[in-house]
């Protein structure tokens, strides 16, 4: 597995940044059934997996993304920076967020009609962000 804080060449930092703790107690999901807690707690574990991936930019090597990230009360709040075209470790639950299709950008088409009218047709943008498998 790789480091999680990096620096490159010219000193700039990359991977996690800083971590904050969470002033939200965990509350081992007393709000819910218990069913749920069961699939919660399983989520939950999922999620907090460290996982190799590489941070993969639509728009370059000079683009960054920068997020900070915590799914789960109790969780410390982690801020990351990601480089294209590095390997990062990182928790499953950061990877699935950022390539979350329903976080996806809609355009309308620019489609015209006959008479020269927009239709009301959306188009989902590729993500300018996205993580790619390493070793999971």
């Amino acid at each position: 597995m790789s480091e999680l804080t990096k620096v490159t060449a010219t000193g700039l930092r990359h991977g996690l940044m800083n971590t904050v703790g969470n002033s939200v107690p965990d509350d081992g999901f007393k709000r819910f059934a218990d069913k749920d807690k069961e699939k919660m707690g399983k989520l939950k574990k999922e999620e907090e997996r460290m996982v190799e991936a590489q941070y993969l930019n639509k728009n370059g090597a000079n683009e960054r993304l920068e997020r900070p990230y915590m799914n789960w009360a109790g969780q410390p709040i982690t801020m990351w920076r990601f480089i294209h075209g590095e390997i990062y470790e990182v928790p499953k639950g950061l990877v699935d967020d950022v390539n979350d299709p329903n976080k996806r950008i809609k355009k309308r088409s620019g489609l015209l009609n006959a008479k020269g009218i927009a239709l009301e047709t959306d188009q989902v943008e590729d993500s300018q962000h996205r993580f790619v498998p390493v070793g999971f």
